[in-house]
This record gives C-alpha cells, sequence and structure tokens, in this order.
C-alpha cells in the first residue's frame, strides 16, 4: 500500500466533522434552541470565563452544523454545556473516544520525575483487587501482606472511585532521579496530599520526619525538602546526592502540588 493510500485510510477511518456538525444540529433543533438562543447561552460561558474564545456566534454555529467547520475546543465545550452533554459525547461525535485514552496514552520517560494521572475513564473494566482478608489480619502490625489476602476477584474499577482521588495525586520519582536518595529510591511512587501545601519550616527531629514536598517548575517536577521566606522557595536536596540547594520564586517559576503523605518503594533494583 502507498503513502497516499494510507492516508485515505487514516482519513476515512475518522468521523467527518460534517457528520458531528449535523448530529449537533440535530440535538440543538431536538431541544428546541435557536441560533440564537445557543449564541446568548454561549455569552454568558465567555462571561463568567472572561474569554471570549468561548462563545458560539450563530454564524460560526451555522459553520460547524452546516459546512462542516470544526470548532475550537472552548467553542465545543460551550456547545457541551448548552445542550447538556458531556465534553466527552461530544469528543465521540468527532472520532475521539476518551476511553481509549489509557490504552493510547504513552508512558513518560521512566528517567524523569512526573505525575501520575488517576483519572478513570472507563469505569465498566474491572481490575484484580483483594476482596477478603484473613481474619488473623492485624493492621497495626507489620506482616507479610500476601500471605493474608485470603481471595482476590475481579472489580468494577469504578469500585476505585471511593478513594479519595481528589484529594490525592500520585507521583513517580524518576529511575535517574537520586536527589532524595537513599529516603526516596528511583522507581518511587509517592502519595501527594494537596491540602498540605504550606511549607513547614520546623517541627521534625530527623530527615525521616521532615516533610517531603512534590513541586511542579516550569520545565519538570521535583520531590524533595523546601523551605520557604516569602516567594523564595529553596528546594533542599537530601546530603547524599551532594546537590546543592535550588532557590525559585513563586509562584512565576513553580509551585508546590502538596506534601508527600505516602510511599511505595522498591528497595532492590
Amino acid at each position: 500500500m502507498g503513502s497516499g493510500q494510507t492516508a485515505r485510510a487514516v482519513s476515512t477511518a475518522a468521523t467527518p466533522p460534517s457528520i458531528a456538525g449535523r448530529k449537533l444540529k440535530q440535538i440543538r433543533e431536538r431541544l428546541g434552541l435557536t441560533l440564537r438562543a445557543v449564541e446568548e447561552a454561549t455569552h454568558k460561558i465567555s462571561g463568567a470565563e472572561r474569554n471570549v474564545d468561548f462563545m458560539v456566534s450563530t454564524a460560526r454555529l451555522a459553520q460547524v452544523e452546516n459546512e462542516g467547520s470544526l470548532p475550537s475546543m472552548y467553542k465545543m465545550y460551550s456547545l457541551a454545556m448548552v445542550y447538556q452533554l458531556s465534553v466527552d459525547k461530544v469528543l465521540s461525535f468527532y472520532g475521539i473516544d476518551v476511553t481509549k485514552s489509557d490504552q493510547h496514552r504513552q508512558i513518560p520517560l521512566e528517567g524523569q520525575t512526573h505525575l501520575i494521572p488517576t483519572e478513570i475513564t472507563d469505569s465498566s473494566r474491572s481490575v484484580s483487587f483483594p476482596v477478603r482478608m484473613q481474619s488473623g489480619f492485624q493492621p497495626q502490625e507489620t506482616t507479610f501482606l500476601s500471605g493474608l489476602i485470603q481471595t482476590w476477584d475481579e472489580v468494577p474499577i469504578s469500585f476505585l472511585l471511593g478513594l479519595d482521588l481528589k484529594r490525592h495525586k500520585y507521583g513517580y520519582v524518576g529511575l535517574e532521579d537520586r536527589k532524595m536518595y537513599p529516603l526516596l529510591r528511583p522507581g518511587s511512587v509517592v502519595q501527594i496530599d494537596e491540602s498540605r501545601k504550606k511549607i513547614l519550616l520546623n517541627g521534625w527531629t530527623s530527615e525521616h520526619d521532615r516533610p517531603i514536598y512534590f513541586l511542579e517548575l516550569r520545565y519538570s517536577y521535583e520531590c524533595c525538602w523546601c523551605s520557604q521566606n516569602g516567594r523564595d522557595l529553596t528546594l533542599i536536596f537530601h546530603p547524599a546526592s551532594q546537590l546543592p540547594p535550588r532557590t525559585i520564586r513563586v509562584p512565576d517559576e513553580g509551585e508546590v502540588l502538596g506534601q508527600v503523605v505516602g510511599l511505595a518503594m522498591r528497595i532492590t533494583k
């Protein structure tokens, strides 16, 4: 197959914008909305967001519906809100299936520290999960957990929605990131409490008690100790790294995402 044939095959697999436009027109008419009514509704969204890109004029909507013109992400969002649809649903009109995001998402470079996505795009999927523990399980004691799991089963991924994913984010310490070694080994997964963004300047007795923070900088993520004086935020790394402290200005050069409150860490390479 030649390159031209490949290009044609790819283009025909996608949903033409003209079909998506007709679907949006059918929904608008079914709701009894005129072009002018949609413009006025999106004008309110535009005003609330202080961004004119959210407004869909009557002329622009006519282009989307009748000429297959592709709306911007802002206008697509506004149309979804006015038509009482999810943004995912409108994206599906244009051939974008967000339930495949886990499949399509490329794993970031393992050598770099980064946030771990926690959104669940397909709640109908199942995962293997421990659903029953042995009666002798004592959570306050250190023990071999695998031997105490009585039953593993496939449970809907929606079961995990009960976890506090809104309060906690999860970060990955890159395989090349040894700034906090040996406290944090490369390849560790950390749990981040977003409600704890204030830098504590005292209150610990050893390096093991000192709060560790996860930061989003302009070009990277960092996981380290911190000290702050006004807008000057100093990143402090473990002495074993032999790296000097680094000072940035917040929020211009970065921000604190939260304090590390949990850790899953490999103890061997």
